[in-house]
């Protein structure tokens, strides 16, 4: 660790040394570009790409330019040592990206050392931004953008028993947490849970046992992707929609995935923090660049959303302090930092730089025959409620 930190020091030293008007920003992006949640690079670059294109690829002369590298799935020690790489070979000033939190987390220790500050763009366990002082989060947390769901649920939405299914794993223990305490105070019944090994493929056994439990709605959070999709799939094939069995799900039913559900997957209901289908200033603008840019079939999404802002906050800090800003300065720009993103107005909390954001409850609607999420409640500014319930937890 120690060498990595001595050789960050002798290139800014050396940088120092350096005449030139004009310098390169390097920006490292570790992401999934293969396997099952490939969908994250793709969101990410393209909406990267897309930022770039409608703002340019300078700033006051310097180039920013973005590292690519793909950590493949849930793999921390490779995202470790791509890095590792990006900093000591490639001498990143900035680390983006992060889909998943295993991997996130696995760089902590070495951008503290270091002293470079990461963007996470979707990783949303609660507990990353507290593992470096250079986490900063343009995404969300499981519990934010689920805290309103369960609530609406049990009150509004008069379904009084609920069987939450979700992946084993820490944002999962999230999900269930949030969902199960809200549900349960607004005056559902939790009938059952189970919490589903991320390797598992096989999601017939768990439908089963969610249809046959009584309960009047299955909650599920599993990784955005074809795991997803095999999910709600399996309880539309278990009859478990033809029950009158609702389905409440979050980044689940994005619309990027949509299609490969099918029509199915309409009446489901979510929270997020992002619908596409909103008419935000910025979200037009996004949507358009991105159909622009690759097809009229591009989608933006919740990556999309946190690449993009992630994006220009990297740029709003370097443009106020120049090529060279140093992690700690970025740090201190980004806390309480308040911008119009394309999923409405957000704000990076000073003490824990996070995000603190409006949620949205969306059901799926059919219109001029794209499947599509509508909202229909929207909530105030909304701060991680597991932070706030634990106020000291490291």
């Amino acid at each position: 660790m120690r060498r990595i930190l001595a050789a960050v020091v002798g290139a800014a030293m050396l940088a120092g040394t350096t005449l030139a008007s004009a310098e390169v920003v390097k920006v490292g992006i570790i992401a999934e570009f293969s396997g099952p949640f490939a969908v994250w690079g793709t969101q990410f670059r393209q909406a990267i790409e897309a930022f770039q294109k409608v703002n340019g690829k300078t700033i006051d002369g310097h180039e920013v330019q973005f590292v690519y590298r793909d950590v493949g799935g849930a793999d921390p020690a490779k995202s470790r040592a791509l890095a590792e790489e990006l900093i000591l070979r490639e001498r990143v000033k900035f680390i983006g990206g992060f889909a998943l939190t295993p991997n996130a987390l696995a760089v902590a220790e070495i951008i503290t050392e270091a002293k470079i500050p990461t963007v996470i763009f979707n990783a949303a366990t609660s507990i990353i931004t507290r593992k470096s002082p250079y986490y900063v989060r343009t995404s969300m947390t499981v519990q934010q953008y689920i805290d309103p769901l369960p609530t609406w649920a049990a009150t509004e939405g008069k379904m009084k028993s609920a069987y939450v299914l979700v992946s084993d794993y820490a944002p999962g223990h999230d999900a269930e947490e949030i969902f199960i305490n809200n549900f349960e105070k607004a005056g559902g019944k939790i009938v059952g849970k189970a919490r589903i090994p991320l390797n598992v493929t096989d999601f017939a056994p768990y439908i089963e046992r969610a249809g046959g439990s009584g309960a009047e709605a299955v909650y599920i959070f599993m990784p955005a992707g074809a795991p997803s999709i095999s999910i709600i799939r399996e309880f539309a094939k278990r009859g478990l929609k033809d029950k009158g069995i609702k389905l409440l799900a979050g980044g689940e039913v994005q619309e990027v995935f949509l299609p490969a559900i099918g029509d199915d997957v309409v009446g489901t209901i979510s929270s997020m923090h992002y619908t596409e289908t909103n008419t935000y200033p910025e979200n037009i603008a996004l949507r358009k660049t991105l159909m622009e840019m690759f097809g009229a079939n591009a989608v933006p999404d919740i990556g999309s959303v946190g690449a993009w802002d992630g994006t220009k906050l990297i740029y709003d800090a370097i443009k106020a302090h120049g090529p060279r800003i140093t992690g700690d300065q970025f740090v201190a720009f980004a806390k309480g930092r308040k911008w119009d993103s394309p999923r409405g107005p957000i704000m990076i909390d000073a003490q824990e730089r996070d995000i603190v954001q409006q949620v949205y409850l969306r059901r799926v609607e059919k219109r001029d025959g794209k499947l599509v999420n509508i909202d229909f409640f929207k909530s105030g500014m909304v701060r991680d409620p597991w932070k706030i319930a634990n106020p000291n937890a490291k």
